[in-house]
């Protein structure tokens, strides 16, 4: 009677997996206890070895975003007479959106100097202090809510709330800044609409007045838009940030468990290894394959060396 060969694969199944099994149980003691102690290790350093962290959060709702900037607050206001006077309106680019303001490198060097972070962050230049800054902010927008979110983390909590709501406070004196460059280039070009008008000739008499009065209004109007432009934009700052009572890091137990599980695993690995080794020193053929992997590694590492 012939030996049934699935018979024999099935043999073979269950003394690999009765080996595993006797090669964990003699080395039980070693993978329960050595886990246990690294994760209990890593549990007291990130205690007392790691700084904690604390983490502000302030959250905006910035102005509504510009329709397409000065051209297009003139196009609105001049209507039909920007035809009928031949005026051409010059195009321009939308005003930058407040995300992009405040994910900017302009931002970061603003704040770098405000508070001196290449010396907080002891970065040698510049771009180490921006990154140091970028690392330790997060801004998050909210699509739904039209929010923006600023985080800071830092092992001072005050600093944080004060990093935190700096970003609001930089941010405003920016769209200022901008709606003021955009009402007086609304007035510079009302300024020459103006002058050309009053030289152009007309058909009418009546339709040189209308289109020159309608200009004056215009310009009238953009004079006192531009006396206040500097603080027409203004942010509702709906949150502001506080120095938190609470560590946002570091996360003790997740440290502890993850390194427990690693310690756990490459132990495991390593008696498998090792069972693997003494077993083949057993077999002559095997042994031999071992001996010429060892001088090969020595040559390698020691000879070259």
């Amino acid at each position: 009677m012939q030996p049934d060969p699935n018979q024999s694969f099935v043999d073979e199944d269950e003394i690999s997996l009765l080996d595993l099994g006797v090669t964990i149980a003699e080395n039980l003691r070693l993978l329960i206890l050595a886990p246990i102690f690294a994760g209990c290790a890593a549990l007291l350093v990130s205690t007392f070895g790691i700084t904690p962290q604390f983490t502000a959060k302030t959250t905006l709702l910035p102005p509504g975003a510009a329709s397409g900037g000065t051209a297009a607050a003139l196009a609105a206001q001049f209507g039909g007479l920007a035809n009928l006077a031949g005026i051409n309106i010059p195009g321009g680019g939308a005003q930058a959106k407040p995300m992009a303001l405040l994910q900017s490198d302009s931002m970061r060097d603003i704040l770098i100097d405000r508070f001196e972070l290449t010396k907080r962050y002891e970065a040698k230049f510049r771009v180490e202090a921006r990154k140091a800054l970028q690392g330790s902010v997060k801004i998050l927008d909210d699509k739904k809510t039209g929010l923006v979110s600023i985080e800071v983390t830092d092992k001072d909590p005050a600093f944080a709330a004060q990093l935190a709501n700096a970003h609001v406070e930089e941010l405003q004196k920016i769209l200022n800044a901008q709606a003021l460059e955009d009402a007086r280039e609304k007035r510079k070009f009302l300024e020459q609409q103006i002058d050309e008008a009053s030289k152009k000739p007309y058909q009418s008499p009546a339709v040189r007045d209308a289109v020159l009065q309608g200009l004056i209004r215009q310009f009238e109007t953009t004079r006192i838009e531009e006396a206040g432009a500097g603080n027409s934009t203004r942010i509702q700052q709906v949150d502001v940030a506080q120095a938190p009572e609470l560590k946002s890091g570091p996360k003790r137990a997740l440290i502890a468990v993850i390194t427990a599980l690693a310690t756990g695993f490459a132990l495991l690995l390593f008696v498998f290894v090792r069972k693997a080794m003494q077993n083949a020193s057993t077999d002559p053929e095997s042994a031999g394959k071992m001996s010429a992997i060892t001088k090969g590694l020595r040559r390698a590492f020691f000879l070259r060396g």
